[in-house]
């Protein structure tokens, strides 16, 4: 009963649910993993989603002849994993984030320093860093090295409401950089 792990695992054996035959399929698939044989089901009508009972997951009427075989389902295997993803990324602030190759030594130095504040700020909002300010438009900062919001504005990505939420924290992040 490896597989019996988390808040519900009482439940599950009291209701003996792993006495199931399908029970523990597809526990050597990642969530990832999951997640794909899930949209896959979802888009050939095997599985539904009730929007109205909090987006739970319920089987159709198409389900029964799935689950017993009369229907063979095919599903195109996961091509990534999260191990792959996290390979392809940088840690953040780390030095090798991809730097625009038009920015000289102190540019990168400082476009490396608003990356990894963005970071700071994404996180703390529970945003994607993209939403405060986009690659693009750190590289502009970084190579203007902005002293004052008069030299932020004009810049392509920061509008007033910007300007206005970022740009003192823009502006302490070129100072120490």
């Amino acid at each position: 009963m490896d597989i019996l792990r988390g808040k519900n695992t009482e439940k599950v054996a009291q209701r003996r649910h792993d006495t199931l035959s399908t029970f523990g399929i597809g526990a050597d698939l990642t969530e990832l993993q999951l997640r794909g044989v899930l949209r896959q089901l979802i888009a050939i009508g095997a599985v539904a989603v009730d929007a109205q009972a909090f987006n739970t997951l319920q089987l159709t009427p198409a389900s029964r002849a799935v689950l017993k075989g009369e229907v063979p389902v095919r599903l195109r295997a996961s091509v990534s994993t999260p191990l792959d993803r996290k390979a392809k990324r940088s840690a953040p602030g780390s030095t090798r984030a991809k730097v625009p190759a038009t920015l000289d030594a102190s540019a990168e130095s400082r476009y490396l320093a608003l990356k990894a504040w963005r970071a700071e700020v994404a996180k703390e909002h529970n945003l994607p860093a993209y939403v405060i300010f986009h690659d693009a438009t750190l590289a502009a900062i970084a190579e203007r090295a902005p002293h004052s919001l008069d030299d932020l504005q004009g810049l392509s990505g920061i509008g007033a409401k910007k300007l206005e939420a970022y740009g003192q924290e823009v502006l302490r992040v070129m100072a120490g950089a």
